[in-house]
């Protein structure tokens, strides 16, 4: 059974290329589409003053090279209060929604790239071979990944107990989506291309996808006209901003 509500936290890192662009995009989003949404919590040491009607959890980055290891503490930091909800949504500033979404009723979306895609020449990719060779350990499925860049549903209590039997800070770290679904043997059901297009490159689109519940991108994006696409999609300030 759902809850009725559910919370929404946003990891900020401390620095913004693009002087938080894509948080007020994100907002706007959440603003305009989101169904069953509570309270956003954003997590961070560098909020921006503008925003209105969130809840700050001052936070710095302490790991100069293991950014999942800054996510996975700003989430623990959120899921250590009593007033999170229990089922929370983890949502990055750089996913926005581009339709009506029911937050109590999204599920957890894979990425079908196996152990077998990644090598070890980039730290992401090193970050995953690890989190992927630590789950075969454990006997859980590295047939595919669940770092699908959209925002995923998680459990706070399960979170916690996780992440206090791992030792993520370590080098390279470990990807926190996969690593959490993949200790949970998640089962893999909605596949990230079903729901949502990622552009990681300055492309000229004509539109911005309409058969998609979700998009991710990425700075290189935003060297192309996708901000000028989302300003025209969400050209008005939500209750999150001044």
């Amino acid at each position: 059974m759902h809850s009725s509500t559910v919370d929404i936290v946003i990891p900020l890192g401390s620095t913004s290329k693009y002087a938080n662009f894509e948080l007020r995009m994100a907002l706007r989003s959440i603003h305009k589409y989101g169904r069953h949404c509570r309270n956003i919590y954003l997590v961070g040491s560098d909020i921006p003053t503008w925003v209105r009607n969130c809840r700050i959890i001052e936070y710095p980055d302490h790991h100069r090279h293991n950014k999942d290891a800054n996510l996975i503490d700003k989430l623990l930091a959120a899921a250590q209060l009593p007033d999170l909800s229990r089922k929370f949504i983890f949502w990055s500033d750089d996913q926005v929604a581009l339709h009506r979404f029911s937050a109590v009723a999204l599920q957890p979306a894979y990425n079908r790239r196996s152990a077998a895609a990644f090598d070890r020449q980039r730290i992401w990719h090193r970050r995953m071979k690890n989190t992927l060779e630590y789950l075969q350990k454990h006997g859980c499925s590295i047939k595919y990944n669940w770092d699908s860049h959209l925002p995923q549903i998680m459990d706070k209590e399960l979170f916690c107990r996780i992440m206090s039997q791992v030792n993520y800070t370590a080098e390279p770290g470990f990807c926190i989506n996969t690593l959490y679904f993949g200790l949970l043997n998640t089962p893999p059901v909605v596949e990230q291309s079903q729901i949502k297009k990622t552009i990681e490159r300055g492309e000229f689109l004509t539109a911005l996808p309409g058969d998609k519940l979700f998009l991710g991108y990425n700075d290189s994006a935003l060297q192309g006209n996708l901000a000028g696409l989302l300003l025209e999609h969400f050209p008005h300030a939500s209750v999150f901003e001044e």
